[in-house]
């Protein structure tokens, strides 16, 4: 941890006042309140005069549910559910609900402001200025920063608050354009990393791109049992919740591991309390029981794991034929990726004690070594029973805080399968969040509970290719940027010594889009302190004055969902998805594609951005891979649907890695992993050790969240986030309804531990550590483990009465992962003597 002083938010509650007043215009102009009173004294009238568009709610929830978009005299007087072609997609929770208010939100931003030459970020001193002027003195700051410091000097930063093709194709096309440097996100990224380690990216034209992999929610049904790691569906992913019921309505259990007693835990068959980020150990051990009751299915692991493949002690590679002195063959194939000659290298197992080449119709032996001209090899086997072994049962029980008799029940469910694990993103949210998901991984490999209906393990999420998909050169028309592509968690450390992996970076203007990385990223310190400091010029692009639009030095009043028309590409229901424009931006609202396109001239790329968002919706979803799908973009616009993965939801679910074949190097689940990479290029590089350990399961302790660690004696307790039903990170933060419901921020805490501590319920605490702190309404709550406590994510620093919850969290990150660690915090919490404003 630094050392830095708790800080509060320059940015106060009466400045963000000022903020809002030069925000709020004439409502009455645009606004619900006169209108809806109007339309529901004349609904008979209104519904005469009504028009319905189809829009799709995408604010990365997963859903990317399709709405109605109801309009009345060019305003959006309501939403509701609309239909996806398959039924169990078709939903609508209270987010979507209350668009309406968030399009007239009286907090939206209205028109290009500026911040006040002379005052300091963040203070809330604004000047109205004119798009074409905010565009040009962008373009000014553009060209002069980078003919100062360098082409890569200019970066832009975004997450996934629009997922959609025409955001993301403009905004990548002007970057390479500029050869401009990429702040990538590392946000969820320990489950998606531990997935892909071990088995593998699936990508190809009907599949577009599995981010997370698994088998798709609506095969739930077909398991015996349903285990959630870390993973509150009722409030988190709402939408999935219905499915998983009637999956219990069918008989199927529902097992609940989390530290916490959550909504869903309350509806389980059995819920089993664990110690934060010890998810790994319970896995390790689960699988020590499955080895020692005979109980894996030697078949799964001898045709479609590395099991069988010999482990050259010398290199940690497997060993091949050209290892016996027989060279590779040329097959006369070419590599499409690589564009090399695939040559014929086979694997060398041992069948019956002894070596032959895996080929169709051996049957490998799975354990056993070989020593080949000096250099002993084992079977990947051998190794992995051997890494099960880092820790004992019954030191897993202690570590995990979980009883023996516990464990064996949950080793008797996992046995008797299909299982379906689905996992959330709490505990990938610690330093050793990738592990937690490749050993999970492996648990159902070694039972063979992979590639068949019921049995998974995953988070499903993918993300289609439509940004590209007609043209490959579209977002990079003159090849990629020579720009620089970093980590945001990374960014700080670069920022700090101007190098990055021995190239000087020189980082002096950010660019931020679909994102508030002050609020939804670990560390708000690192960014008012050290990055935002080092800027010579910040734009924000937002519809809202967010933490970080509170920074920046000039705010682009962006279109919301529904005032543009755009593919949506994202998310669980595996489908492009066509958003209609329903009304006209209000006010001086711009589309972000819009808004690149005038700029683009001001550059001199403007020959780059002559086509139309119709036209350039169109261009990307056209050609080859659309053609896979039978589909073009006349049949989406049309449809309003067009799903990128095989089967359907409710008749054929999607199946991760169908019959046992896996994306991998070898096409096998690769427990045993001969090449270990970072999933990012990142400027902390794991030692010789940690590739070594990282080859195969193994636990390393949380970074800060483990009571082993000094710090916790000074600071006793886990700090956890949880995903509220009434935002998606920092989204529908100011919504009027939702805030009724959900008035300002909380953190709950064990009883027991709140009497300890002094602090009485509905109290005022601050959490904090030596990095940060943060004010809330102390809740008690039973269902708060002793030594935790949780809040819900998403508060603006203006709306906690000091400080803001990620100014307690680190930018510190594991090397392989390269993760923002929202769980992996340690705080100490007391009664706040702050004065009430």
């Amino acid at each position: 941890m630094s050392n830095q002083a708790s800080p509060k938010a320059s940015l106060s509650r009466r400045s963000f006042l000022k903020t809002a007043g030069v925000v709020v215009g004439a409502t009455a102009a645009v606004g619900c309140g006169s209108s809806l009173v109007a339309m529901a004294e004349n609904a008979p009238q209104a519904a005469a005069q009504e028009e319905v568009y189809r829009g799709v709610c995408r604010p990365n929830c997963f859903g990317f549910c399709h709405l109605n978009v109801h309009v009345h005299d060019g305003k959006v007087m309501k939403t509701t559910r609309a239909p996806y072609n398959e039924a169990c997609y078709s939903r609508i929770c209270q987010r979507g609900l209350s668009h309406v208010q968030r399009i007239y939100d009286p907090q939206r931003l209205q028109y290009p402001m500026r911040r006040v030459d002379g005052t300091e970020r963040g203070a809330g001193q604004w000047e109205r200025v004119s798009w074409d002027e905010a565009l040009s003195e962008i373009a000014s700051k553009i060209q002069e920063i980078q003919g100062k410091y360098g082409e890569a000097s200019v970066a832009f930063l975004t997450a996934s608050g629009n997922q959609s093709a025409g955001v993301t194709g403009a905004y990548s096309r002007l970057l390479a354009l500029l050869n401009a440097s990429n702040i990538g996100p590392c946000l969820d990224m320990g489950s998606y990393y531990g997935m892909n380690a071990v088995a593998g990216t699936a990508v190809g034209p009907m599949l577009g791109y599995m981010m997370w992999n698994g088998n798709e929610p609506t095969d739930a049904k077909n398991a015996k049992t349903i285990i959630t790691w870390g993973a509150n569906v009722t409030d988190a992913q709402i939408q999935n919740w219905h499915l998983v019921k009637e999956a219990q309505e069918a008989g199927v259990k529902l097992v609940v591991i989390d530290p916490i007693y959550t909504q869903i835990a309350s509806k389980a068959d059995l819920w089993i309390p664990i110690r934060p980020g010890s998810d790994t150990l319970l896995k390790m051990g689960l699988m020590q029981i499955v080895l020692e009751r005979e109980a894996q299915d030697v078949e799964f692991l001898k045709a479609h794991t590395v099991a069988p493949f010999l482990v050259k002690e010398s290199d940690g590679m497997f060993l091949r034929r050209s290892d016996t002195g027989v060279a590779p063959v040329d097959t006369g194939q070419v590599d499409p990726t690589t564009q090399q000659p695939i040559m014929d290298d086979p694997f060398m197992v041992l069948a019956g004690g002894q070596l032959v080449e895996l080929r169709d119709g051996v049957d490998p032996d799975i354990e056993g070594s070989y020593s080949l001209d000096g250099v002993n090899c084992r079977c990947a086997f051998d190794l992995l029973k051997e890494s099960l072994q880092q820790y004992s049962l019954d030191q897993i029980s202690s570590m995990t805080e979980i009883p023996m008799d516990t464990i064996n029940q949950l080793a008797d469910i996992v046995i008797d399968g299909p299982v379906y694990h689905y996992e959330g993103y709490g505990p990938q949210a610690y330093n050793n969040g990738g592990q937690t998901t490749s050993t999970g991984l492996t648990l159902c490999a070694l039972l063979g509970n992979l590639g068949k209906p019921g049995a998974s393990y995953g988070a499903f999420w993918g993300l289609g290719l439509a940004g590209s998909m007609g043209d490959p050169t579209y977002t990079a028309p003159n090849g990629p940027s020579t720009g620089l592509n970093i980590a945001s968690v990374d960014l700080k450390n670069v920022v700090e010594t101007g190098d990055f992996l021995g190239t000087p970076a020189n980082i002096k203007m950010l660019w931020i889009y679909s994102a508030n990385p002050l609020n939804t990223h670990t560390d708000t310190g690192a960014f008012t302190d050290i990055i935002i400091p080092a800027m010579e010029y910040v734009v924000t692009a937002d519809s809202m004055m967010t933490d970080t639009a509170a920074y920046s030095d000039m705010v682009l009043p962006i279109a919301q969902w529904f005032e543009l028309q755009e593919i949506a590409n994202a998310g669980q229901c595996m489908s492009y998805n066509f958003n209609e424009k329903a009304i006209e931006p209000p006010y001086e609202c711009k589309s972000d594609f819009d808004i690149i396109t005038e700029l683009a001239p001001k550059l001199g790329l403007g020959d780059y951005f002559t086509m139309t968002n119709e036209e350039a919706l169109e261009h990307q979803f056209s050609g080859p891979l659309p053609e896979a799908l039978g589909a073009d973009y006349a049949t989406l616009k049309e449809t309003k649907q067009v799903r990128f993965i095989m089967g359907n939801a409710e008749t054929a679910p999607y199946i991760a890695y169908e019959g046992g074949v896996f994306p991998t190097a070898t096409g096998r689940f690769e427990f045993y992993r001969e090449t270990v990479l970072p999933r990012v290029a990142a400027t902390v590089q794991p030692t010789p050790e940690q590739i070594q350990a990282e080859r195969l399961p193994h636990f390393e302790p949380p970074l800060e969240a483990w009571p082993e660690n000094p710090l916790y004696s000074t600071y006793p307790f886990v700090l956890m986030s949880e995903r509220p039903r009434y935002r998606v990170h920092s989204q529908w933060f100011a919504t009027p309804l939702l805030r009724e419901i959900d008035p300002e921020p909380i953190v709950k805490i064990n009883p027991a531990d709140a009497q300890k501590k002094g602090i009485g319920d509905q109290t005022y605490v601050e959490c904090f550590n030596d990095r940060g702190a943060a004010v809330a309404k102390a809740i008690y709550s039973e269902a708060i483990r002793p030594g935790t406590l949780v809040y819900p994510k998403g508060w603006q620093l203006t709306q906690h009465k000091g400080g803001g919850w990620s100014y307690l969290s680190s930018t510190e990150y594991d090397p392989f992962i390269v993760n923002n660690n929202f769980m992996d915090v340690l705080c100490d919490i007391r009664p706040w003597e702050g004065a009430d404003e």
